[in-house]
């Protein structure tokens, strides 16, 4: 009996306002969001192998980054430990997806990001 992975995404964004915004503060969260979705399978593959060693490991990793004006690169990932549950090797496997990843094309603005991971073991599948 395998047991799947589950995982749920949340976001804010927030774009520092100024003049010659190329994204709306709605578009800006869902590119980055959409970025992200990218390294999903990353962050599962990661969860899976965890999983194999602890059937109960879970928790909530809410991450706050920047996503840097001109260049779109996601810096300073920082996990928030009043709202993440997580245990550290379950972090690392977020902050690891997430280190790197570039919005493209970047933005005239810097957004400062905030997105909850709830990673929890999916019931057994039949």
């Amino acid at each position: 009996m395998r047991r799947s992975t589950r995982f749920t995404m949340l976001a804010v964004v927030m774009v520092a306002a100024c003049a010659g915004t190329k994204r709306s503060p709605q578009a800006y969260r869902a590119d980055t969001q959409k970025v992200l979705e990218t390294h999903n399978e990353q962050i599962k593959r990661c969860y899976d192998k965890l999983l194999e060693r602890d059937a109960g490991v879970s928790g909530r990793i809410t991450v706050r980054f920047t996503v840097e004006k001109k260049t779109g690169t996601f810096t300073k990932a920082t996990v928030d430990p009043n709202t993440s549950s997580a245990g550290e090797p379950l972090i690392l496997c977020v902050l690891d997806a997430i280190n790197g990843l570039k919005l493209d094309p970047a933005d005239a603005n810097e957004g400062q990001a905030m997105f909850s991971y709830e990673l929890k073991p999916a019931g057994p599948s039949m």
